[in-house]
């Protein structure tokens, strides 16, 4: 039998063991790769002129990769991890009365949090941005009409700056808000808004709409911009 090259043992030898002791990281895809847009800028939304509907939208804001699920107080949206460090929230929106003839969405979702502001204090003296994200909802693939005629779509990744559950600590409170602000084809306009304190209970290593989170907040549905707000805790 011939003797092999020295250098094709050690390229052997070092490719095996590489391979052996490297850790192979689950196969997860990619958020971008679960979001129904694939995370793409957002086009215009284009009105249907025809449209003479004013009233406000009626909104409810939630979450979910693939089901939708309302937040509550009781459940704020549960945070995904991935393996490079960054952190989303798999967002998604319910309008109660959409335009069935032309059915679109322009979604705008906006989430900041403030340091040290308990939920029953009326304003917080500083918010800082953490996420936005803007979708454009016009393939009716991704808007499901439920039982009650509601039209909801979810499923949306909204990259966070930074994780709001490592502001905790010290007895600080970090409240969190989200925002969904919604325009049809009508050009009519709704909005919904969560409050809810940062739990480390509502994160996730992996991304799942089955899992249930636990924190307190207050939640606000509106169809005009006015303002009401609810609060309660929930475990």
């Amino acid at each position: 039998m011939p003797k092999l090259p020295a250098w094709l043992v050690a390229f052997v030898v070092t490719t095996q063991l590489t391979g052996f002791f490297c850790f192979r990281q689950p196969e997860n895809p990619e958020p971008c790769e679960m979001d129904p847009l694939g995370c793409d800028a957002p086009e215009s939304l284009p009105l249907d002129a025809s449209c003479t509907l004013s009233d406000p939208l009626m909104v409810t804001l939630g979450e979910g990769e693939s089901d939708f699920t309302p937040l509550s107080p009781s459940h704020p949206p549960p945070i995904n991890y991935g393996f490079q460090g960054g952190q989303h929230y798999y967002l998604g929106v319910d309008v109660a009365n959409p335009y069935a003839a032309s059915p679109g969405f322009e979604v705008n979702f906006t989430i900041q949090v403030a340091a040290d502001c308990p939920l029953d204090a009326a304003s917080c003296p500083e918010w800082t941005p953490f996420a936005s994200r803007k979708a454009v909802i016009t393939d009716k693939a991704l808007l499901h009409t439920t039982a009650s005629g509601s039209v909801e779509t979810t499923g949306y990744v909204v990259v966070l700056d930074e994780d709001p559950t490592y502001w905790q600590g010290g007895g600080v409170e970090t409240r969190v808000q989200i925002r969904a602000e919604v325009r049809d084809r009508c050009d009519r306009k709704g909005s919904a808004v969560v409050d809810f304190i940062a739990s480390s209970e509502s994160a996730e290593s992996w991304s799942t709409d089955s899992s249930t989170a636990s924190g307190s907040g207050g939640s606000t549905t509106t169809g005009d911009g006015s303002t009401t707000t609810a609060s309660s805790t929930g475990g």
